[in-house]
Protein backbone atom coordinates (compact mmCIF):
# COMPACT_ATOMS: atom_id res chain seq x y z
CA UNK A 1 0.00 0.00 0.00
CA UNK A 2 1.65 3.39 -1.19
CA UNK A 3 1.23 6.50 0.84
CA UNK A 4 1.86 10.11 0.36
CA UNK A 5 2.13 12.27 3.65
CA UNK A 6 2.67 15.75 4.15
CA UNK A 7 3.71 17.66 7.04
CA UNK A 8 3.21 21.41 7.54
CA UNK A 9 6.54 23.35 9.04
CA UNK A 10 4.05 24.48 11.44
CA UNK A 11 4.16 20.93 13.41
CA UNK A 12 7.95 20.97 13.05
CA UNK A 13 8.74 24.55 14.65
CA UNK A 14 11.06 22.53 16.95
CA UNK A 15 12.42 19.22 17.44
CA UNK A 16 10.01 17.68 20.05
CA UNK A 17 8.07 18.16 15.96
CA UNK A 18 10.03 16.54 14.11
CA UNK A 19 10.41 13.37 16.83
CA UNK A 20 6.83 13.24 16.66
CA UNK A 21 7.13 12.78 12.71
CA UNK A 22 9.83 10.18 13.24
CA UNK A 23 7.17 8.16 15.68
CA UNK A 24 4.63 8.71 12.95
CA UNK A 25 6.60 7.36 9.66
CA UNK A 26 8.26 4.63 11.94
CA UNK A 27 4.43 3.06 12.03
CA UNK A 28 4.43 2.73 8.04
CA UNK A 29 7.95 2.29 7.30
CA UNK A 30 7.60 -1.05 5.57
CA UNK A 31 4.96 -0.35 2.71
CA UNK A 32 6.04 2.24 0.27
CA UNK A 33 5.97 5.73 1.91
CA UNK A 34 6.70 9.48 0.55
CA UNK A 35 7.71 12.14 3.07
CA UNK A 36 6.91 15.85 1.93
CA UNK A 37 7.98 18.23 4.32
CA UNK A 38 7.62 21.99 4.10
CA UNK A 39 10.05 24.76 6.09
CA UNK A 40 10.68 24.58 9.55
CA UNK A 41 7.94 26.90 11.81
CA UNK A 42 8.15 30.16 10.43
CA UNK A 43 11.33 30.08 8.42
CA UNK A 44 9.07 31.09 5.03
CA UNK A 45 8.74 34.44 7.05
CA UNK A 46 12.04 34.84 7.64
CA UNK A 47 13.20 34.54 3.96
CA UNK A 48 10.45 36.92 2.68
CA UNK A 49 11.70 39.32 5.46
CA UNK A 50 15.10 38.59 4.34
CA UNK A 51 14.00 39.28 0.32
CA UNK A 52 12.28 42.59 1.73
CA UNK A 53 15.75 44.11 3.59
CA UNK A 54 17.81 43.02 0.54
CA UNK A 55 15.52 45.09 -1.89
CA UNK A 56 15.62 48.22 0.27
CA UNK A 57 19.79 47.72 0.68
CA UNK A 58 19.20 46.88 4.53
CA UNK A 59 22.45 44.89 4.86
CA UNK A 60 22.46 45.50 8.69
CA UNK A 61 18.97 43.95 9.47
CA UNK A 62 19.26 41.03 6.84
CA UNK A 63 22.16 40.31 8.52
CA UNK A 64 20.58 40.24 11.62
CA UNK A 65 17.66 38.11 10.42
CA UNK A 66 19.86 36.08 8.43
CA UNK A 67 22.11 34.85 11.84
CA UNK A 68 19.00 34.45 13.58
CA UNK A 69 17.57 32.10 11.20
CA UNK A 70 21.29 30.17 10.26
CA UNK A 71 20.98 29.66 14.18
CA UNK A 72 17.82 28.41 14.31
CA UNK A 73 18.19 25.62 12.31
CA UNK A 74 21.48 24.37 13.24
CA UNK A 75 20.39 24.40 17.29
CA UNK A 76 17.68 21.96 16.01
CA UNK A 77 19.73 19.78 13.76
CA UNK A 78 22.25 19.58 17.29
CA UNK A 79 19.42 18.89 19.77
CA UNK A 80 18.09 16.17 17.20
CA UNK A 81 21.57 14.50 15.61
CA UNK A 82 23.51 15.26 19.04
CA UNK A 83 26.75 14.56 17.22
CA UNK A 84 29.24 17.72 15.99
CA UNK A 85 30.81 15.92 13.29
CA UNK A 86 27.88 14.62 11.11
CA UNK A 87 27.64 15.75 7.70
CA UNK A 88 24.07 17.24 8.23
CA UNK A 89 26.15 20.62 9.29
CA UNK A 90 28.15 20.91 6.29
CA UNK A 91 25.52 20.18 4.39
CA UNK A 92 23.65 22.89 6.38
CA UNK A 93 26.49 25.42 6.07
CA UNK A 94 26.69 25.01 1.99
CA UNK A 95 23.00 25.91 1.72
CA UNK A 96 23.35 29.27 4.04
CA UNK A 97 26.00 30.02 1.34
CA UNK A 98 24.00 29.16 -1.58
CA UNK A 99 21.26 31.50 0.15
CA UNK A 100 23.44 34.80 1.26
CA UNK A 101 24.52 34.56 -2.56
CA UNK A 102 21.04 34.39 -3.74
CA UNK A 103 20.09 36.92 -1.57
CA UNK A 104 22.74 39.79 -2.69
CA UNK A 105 21.49 39.19 -6.04
CA UNK A 106 18.67 41.48 -7.35
CA UNK A 107 17.51 40.69 -10.27
CA UNK A 108 14.66 43.45 -11.57
CA UNK A 109 11.99 40.57 -11.73
CA UNK A 110 10.72 40.59 -7.66
CA UNK A 111 8.86 37.57 -8.55
CA UNK A 112 11.69 35.68 -9.89
CA UNK A 113 14.05 36.78 -7.07
CA UNK A 114 11.20 35.12 -4.62
CA UNK A 115 11.43 31.83 -5.69
CA UNK A 116 15.29 31.66 -5.91
CA UNK A 117 15.10 32.43 -2.15
CA UNK A 118 12.39 31.29 -0.07
CA UNK A 119 12.85 27.68 -1.34
CA UNK A 120 15.63 27.38 0.77
CA UNK A 121 13.21 26.60 3.87
CA UNK A 122 12.37 23.27 2.40
CA UNK A 123 15.46 22.33 1.53
CA UNK A 124 16.93 22.95 4.90
CA UNK A 125 14.04 21.05 6.60
CA UNK A 126 14.14 18.24 4.72
CA UNK A 127 17.88 17.96 5.18
CA UNK A 128 17.26 17.78 9.17
CA UNK A 129 14.15 15.08 8.82
CA UNK A 130 16.26 12.95 6.54
CA UNK A 131 19.12 12.81 9.06
CA UNK A 132 16.84 12.23 12.11
CA UNK A 133 15.41 9.64 10.69
CA UNK A 134 18.05 7.84 9.05
CA UNK A 135 19.77 8.10 12.70
CA UNK A 136 16.55 6.34 14.28
CA UNK A 137 16.65 3.26 12.16
CA UNK A 138 14.84 4.53 9.19
CA UNK A 139 15.81 3.80 5.60
CA UNK A 140 15.49 7.01 4.05
CA UNK A 141 16.73 8.90 0.14
CA UNK A 142 16.31 12.15 0.17
CA UNK A 143 15.37 13.37 -2.90
CA UNK A 144 15.65 16.82 -3.96
CA UNK A 145 11.90 18.59 -5.83
CA UNK A 146 13.75 20.51 -7.75
CA UNK A 147 15.08 17.76 -9.70
CA UNK A 148 11.39 16.18 -9.84
CA UNK A 149 8.69 18.81 -10.27
CA UNK A 150 8.95 20.39 -13.55
CA UNK A 151 6.69 23.58 -14.01
CA UNK A 152 6.74 26.65 -16.28
CA UNK A 153 8.39 29.79 -15.17
CA UNK A 154 5.31 31.52 -13.73
CA UNK A 155 7.37 32.62 -10.97
CA UNK A 156 5.14 32.23 -7.32
CA UNK A 157 2.53 30.61 -9.42
CA UNK A 158 4.48 28.10 -11.57
CA UNK A 159 2.32 25.67 -13.43
CA UNK A 160 3.17 21.93 -13.80
CA UNK A 161 4.10 20.41 -16.75
CA UNK A 162 2.74 17.19 -16.55
CA UNK A 163 4.21 15.09 -18.57
CA UNK A 164 7.88 15.50 -17.49
CA UNK A 165 6.95 15.99 -13.93
CA UNK A 166 5.57 12.23 -14.35
CA UNK A 167 8.71 10.89 -16.18
CA UNK A 168 11.10 12.41 -13.50
CA UNK A 169 9.02 11.31 -10.16
CA UNK A 170 8.50 7.33 -12.22
CA UNK A 171 11.83 6.97 -13.22
CA UNK A 172 13.65 8.57 -9.93
CA UNK A 173 11.43 7.66 -7.01
CA UNK A 174 10.08 4.44 -7.98
CA UNK A 175 13.29 2.54 -7.64
CA UNK A 176 14.28 3.92 -4.20
CA UNK A 177 10.74 2.98 -3.27
CA UNK A 178 10.94 -0.68 -4.46
CA UNK A 179 14.32 -0.79 -2.34
CA UNK A 180 12.76 -0.28 0.57
CA UNK A 181 13.43 2.87 1.17
CA UNK A 182 11.56 6.33 2.23
CA UNK A 183 11.52 9.06 0.08
CA UNK A 184 12.09 12.65 1.54
CA UNK A 185 11.14 15.54 -0.28
CA UNK A 186 10.23 19.20 -0.68
CA UNK A 187 6.78 20.34 -0.97
CA UNK A 188 6.00 24.25 -2.65
CA UNK A 189 9.36 23.87 -4.75
CA UNK A 190 10.20 22.71 -8.42
CA UNK A 191 12.21 24.16 -10.97
CA UNK A 192 11.16 25.42 -14.60
CA UNK A 193 12.87 24.20 -17.76
CA UNK A 194 15.97 26.04 -17.62
CA UNK A 195 16.67 24.51 -13.75
CA UNK A 196 15.88 28.21 -12.35
CA UNK A 197 13.86 27.49 -8.91
CA UNK A 198 10.20 27.87 -8.85
CA UNK A 199 7.50 27.73 -6.31
CA UNK A 200 3.60 26.53 -6.38
CA UNK A 201 2.43 29.02 -4.67
CA UNK A 202 1.74 29.75 -1.00
CA UNK A 203 0.92 26.56 1.12
CA UNK A 204 1.54 24.43 -2.22
CA UNK A 205 3.39 21.90 -0.55
CA UNK A 206 -0.54 20.47 -0.15
CA UNK A 207 -0.43 20.30 -3.86
CA UNK A 208 3.16 19.14 -3.90
CA UNK A 209 1.34 16.02 -1.81
CA UNK A 210 -1.20 15.82 -4.21
CA UNK A 211 0.97 15.17 -7.44
CA UNK A 212 3.19 12.76 -6.25
CA UNK A 213 -0.25 10.50 -5.25
CA UNK A 214 -1.17 10.72 -8.37
CA UNK A 215 1.64 9.75 -10.65
CA UNK A 216 2.71 6.94 -8.28
CA UNK A 217 -0.96 6.23 -8.42
CA UNK A 218 -0.75 5.90 -4.21
CA UNK A 219 -3.45 3.71 -2.20
CA UNK A 220 -4.15 7.36 -0.05
CA UNK A 221 -2.54 10.89 0.09
CA UNK A 222 -2.12 12.05 4.10
CA UNK A 223 -1.62 15.75 5.15
CA UNK A 224 -0.55 16.05 8.83
CA UNK A 225 -2.58 19.26 10.59
CA UNK A 226 -2.53 20.47 14.19
CA UNK A 227 -6.44 20.00 14.10
CA UNK A 228 -8.34 16.90 14.79
CA UNK A 229 -9.20 16.62 11.24
CA UNK A 230 -10.97 18.83 8.09
CA UNK A 231 -13.49 21.20 10.31
CA UNK A 232 -16.61 23.11 9.35
CA UNK A 233 -15.36 26.29 11.11
CA UNK A 234 -12.28 27.25 12.07
CA UNK A 235 -11.91 25.96 15.60
CA UNK A 236 -10.24 29.38 16.84
CA UNK A 237 -12.65 31.34 15.70
CA UNK A 238 -15.98 29.51 16.63
CA UNK A 239 -15.97 27.34 19.51
CA UNK A 240 -18.90 24.57 18.41
CA UNK A 241 -16.91 24.01 15.49
CA UNK A 242 -17.39 19.93 14.58
CA UNK A 243 -15.20 17.95 12.12
CA UNK A 244 -16.19 16.35 9.11
CA UNK A 245 -15.98 12.79 9.04
CA UNK A 246 -16.46 12.71 5.11
CA UNK A 247 -16.72 15.08 2.16
CA UNK A 248 -16.77 14.81 -1.29
CA UNK A 249 -13.96 15.96 -3.59
CA UNK A 250 -16.52 18.77 -5.27
CA UNK A 251 -17.30 19.69 -1.94
CA UNK A 252 -13.63 20.22 -0.56
CA UNK A 253 -12.91 22.45 -4.20
CA UNK A 254 -15.73 24.83 -3.29
CA UNK A 255 -14.18 24.95 0.23
CA UNK A 256 -10.54 25.16 -1.02
CA UNK A 257 -11.76 28.28 -3.21
CA UNK A 258 -13.11 30.30 -0.89
CA UNK A 259 -10.49 30.25 1.21
CA UNK A 260 -10.58 27.25 3.94
CA UNK A 261 -6.72 26.90 5.06
CA UNK A 262 -6.97 23.13 5.66
CA UNK A 263 -6.49 22.07 1.73
CA UNK A 264 -4.37 23.93 -0.55
CA UNK A 265 -7.08 25.02 -3.79
CA UNK A 266 -5.39 22.65 -6.42
CA UNK A 267 -4.60 19.99 -4.28
CA UNK A 268 -7.72 18.10 -4.49
CA UNK A 269 -7.90 17.61 -8.50
CA UNK A 270 -4.53 15.16 -9.22
CA UNK A 271 -6.21 12.91 -6.54
CA UNK A 272 -10.05 13.15 -7.92
CA UNK A 273 -8.59 12.19 -11.04
CA UNK A 274 -7.30 8.58 -9.85
CA UNK A 275 -9.94 8.25 -7.39
CA UNK A 276 -7.39 8.38 -4.19
CA UNK A 277 -8.31 8.94 -0.78
CA UNK A 278 -6.97 12.63 0.81
CA UNK A 279 -7.25 12.25 4.45
CA UNK A 280 -6.57 15.32 7.14
CA UNK A 281 -5.63 14.18 9.77
CA UNK A 282 -4.40 14.84 13.60
CA UNK A 283 -0.38 14.95 13.85
CA UNK A 284 -1.13 15.20 17.94
CA UNK A 285 -3.42 12.69 17.57
CA UNK A 286 -2.32 10.19 15.03
CA UNK A 287 -4.77 7.23 16.25
CA UNK A 288 -8.00 9.64 15.90
CA UNK A 289 -9.83 9.68 12.94
CA UNK A 290 -9.30 11.19 9.99
CA UNK A 291 -11.27 13.53 8.15
CA UNK A 292 -11.45 11.30 4.05
CA UNK A 293 -11.99 12.89 1.42
CA UNK A 294 -13.60 11.00 -1.76
CA UNK A 295 -15.73 10.58 -4.07
CA UNK A 296 -19.11 10.19 -1.32
CA UNK A 297 -21.41 12.98 -1.87
CA UNK A 298 -24.12 12.03 0.53
CA UNK A 299 -22.99 13.81 3.73
CA UNK A 300 -22.13 17.27 1.77
CA UNK A 301 -25.03 19.33 3.00
CA UNK A 302 -25.70 17.68 6.16
CA UNK A 303 -23.49 20.67 8.14
CA UNK A 304 -22.66 24.46 7.11
CA UNK A 305 -19.10 25.48 6.70
CA UNK A 306 -18.04 28.63 7.40
CA UNK A 307 -14.80 30.59 6.07
CA UNK A 308 -13.61 34.45 7.20
CA UNK A 309 -11.07 36.05 5.42
CA UNK A 310 -10.05 38.51 7.06
CA UNK A 311 -7.51 41.69 5.68
CA UNK A 312 -9.76 42.13 2.24
CA UNK A 313 -9.75 45.05 -0.05
CA UNK A 314 -12.80 46.15 -2.00
CA UNK A 315 -11.82 47.97 -4.98
CA UNK A 316 -14.59 49.23 -7.19
CA UNK A 317 -13.39 50.53 -10.70
CA UNK A 318 -15.66 52.83 -12.74
CA UNK A 319 -15.97 53.79 -16.26
CA UNK A 320 -14.81 58.00 -16.13
CA UNK A 321 -18.09 59.24 -18.11
CA UNK A 322 -20.24 56.60 -16.79
CA UNK A 323 -20.51 54.53 -19.47
CA UNK A 324 -21.37 51.05 -19.57
CA UNK A 325 -18.64 48.47 -18.19
CA UNK A 326 -19.00 46.45 -21.36
CA UNK A 327 -16.60 43.46 -22.10
CA UNK A 328 -13.98 44.97 -23.55
CA UNK A 329 -13.58 47.15 -19.72
CA UNK A 330 -13.66 43.30 -18.53
CA UNK A 331 -11.02 42.11 -20.36
CA UNK A 332 -8.65 45.10 -19.49
CA UNK A 333 -9.13 44.93 -15.94
CA UNK A 334 -8.57 41.42 -15.48
CA UNK A 335 -5.74 41.05 -17.63
CA UNK A 336 -4.42 43.97 -14.95
CA UNK A 337 -5.37 41.73 -11.80
CA UNK A 338 -3.22 38.71 -14.34
CA UNK A 339 -0.18 40.71 -14.52
CA UNK A 340 -0.18 41.76 -10.71
CA UNK A 341 -1.04 37.86 -9.38
CA UNK A 342 -3.72 39.15 -7.59
CA UNK A 343 -6.49 36.02 -6.65
CA UNK A 344 -10.10 37.57 -7.09
CA UNK A 345 -12.08 36.12 -3.64
CA UNK A 346 -15.44 38.25 -5.46
CA UNK A 347 -16.57 40.40 -7.75
CA UNK A 348 -20.21 42.01 -8.60
CA UNK A 349 -20.68 43.77 -11.94
CA UNK A 350 -23.14 46.71 -12.42
CA UNK A 351 -24.15 48.37 -15.20
CA UNK A 352 -21.31 51.15 -14.97
CA UNK A 353 -18.58 49.79 -12.09
CA UNK A 354 -17.53 46.28 -10.99
CA UNK A 355 -16.43 45.45 -7.96
CA UNK A 356 -13.93 43.39 -6.65
CA UNK A 357 -12.78 41.96 -3.26
CA UNK A 358 -9.23 40.10 -2.34
CA UNK A 359 -6.40 39.75 -0.32
CA UNK A 360 -4.28 43.10 1.37
CA UNK A 361 -1.41 43.26 -0.40
CA UNK A 362 -0.26 47.12 -0.11
CA UNK A 363 2.22 46.83 -3.02
CA UNK A 364 0.03 44.86 -5.29
CA UNK A 365 -3.17 47.36 -4.44
CA UNK A 366 -0.49 50.29 -5.48
CA UNK A 367 0.57 48.56 -8.54
CA UNK A 368 -3.12 47.67 -9.66
CA UNK A 369 -4.27 51.18 -9.59
CA UNK A 370 -1.99 52.61 -11.28
CA UNK A 371 -2.28 50.53 -14.21
CA UNK A 372 -5.81 51.22 -13.78
CA UNK A 373 -6.38 54.64 -13.02
CA UNK A 374 -6.01 56.47 -16.14
CA UNK A 375 -9.38 54.83 -17.62
CA UNK A 376 -11.32 54.18 -14.70
CA UNK A 377 -12.72 56.07 -11.79
CA UNK A 378 -11.09 53.72 -8.24
CA UNK A 379 -12.63 54.02 -5.11
CA UNK A 380 -11.42 50.78 -2.26
CA UNK A 381 -11.70 50.09 1.42
CA UNK A 382 -9.60 47.95 3.49
CA UNK A 383 -9.48 46.18 6.83
CA UNK A 384 -12.14 44.16 5.56
CA UNK A 385 -13.66 40.18 6.58
CA UNK A 386 -14.99 38.07 3.91
CA UNK A 387 -17.43 35.56 5.07
CA UNK A 388 -18.73 32.64 3.01
CA UNK A 389 -21.01 30.26 4.02
CA UNK A 390 -22.04 26.72 2.38
CA UNK A 391 -25.50 25.35 3.03
CA UNK A 392 -26.34 28.20 4.50
CA UNK A 393 -29.65 28.89 5.99
CA UNK A 394 -31.35 33.28 6.38
CA UNK A 395 -31.16 32.52 10.62
CA UNK A 396 -27.29 31.42 10.12
CA UNK A 397 -26.73 34.72 7.83
CA UNK A 398 -28.83 37.26 9.88
CA UNK A 399 -26.04 35.78 12.88
CA UNK A 400 -23.38 36.38 11.29
CA UNK A 401 -23.61 39.91 9.79
CA UNK A 402 -26.25 40.98 13.09
CA UNK A 403 -24.69 44.85 13.60
CA UNK A 404 -22.42 44.35 10.81
CA UNK A 405 -21.68 46.68 7.86
CA UNK A 406 -22.26 44.91 4.68
CA UNK A 407 -20.23 46.08 1.96
CA UNK A 408 -21.29 43.70 -0.87
CA UNK A 409 -23.24 40.58 -0.86
CA UNK A 410 -23.22 37.61 -3.31
CA UNK A 411 -26.10 34.36 -2.61
CA UNK A 412 -26.27 30.70 -4.90
CA UNK A 413 -28.58 28.33 -4.15
CA UNK A 414 -26.17 26.52 -1.47
CA UNK A 415 -23.60 29.25 -0.69
CA UNK A 416 -24.06 33.15 0.44
CA UNK A 417 -20.90 35.45 0.48
CA UNK A 418 -21.12 38.59 2.42
CA UNK A 419 -18.20 41.22 3.06
CA UNK A 420 -18.43 43.29 5.89
CA UNK A 421 -16.20 46.23 7.64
Amino acid sequence: MTRVFKFGGALMKDADGIRRVASIVADYQLEPLVVIVSALGKTTNSLEELLGLSRIGDQKGREKVFIKLRKYHFEMADDLIEDARHIIFDQLDELFVLLNKALKETPADKYFHYDQVVGFGEQLSSLIVSAYLQKNGQATHLVNAHTLIVTDSNYTAAKIDWKLTENTIKSRVLPILENGEIVITQGFIGADHKGLFTTLGREGSDFTAAIFANVLDADEACIWKDVPGLMNADPKRFDDSVKLDNISYHEAIELAFYGASVVHPKTIQPVQHKNIPLKIRSFYEPESEATVINSETSKDNQVHKVIVKDNQVLLSIASRDLAFIAEENLTRIFKAFSRNKIHINLMQHSAVSFSVCFNEDDDKLQALMAELKEAFRLTYNTGLTLITIRHYTNELLEEFTSGKNIFLEQKSRSTVQVLVG
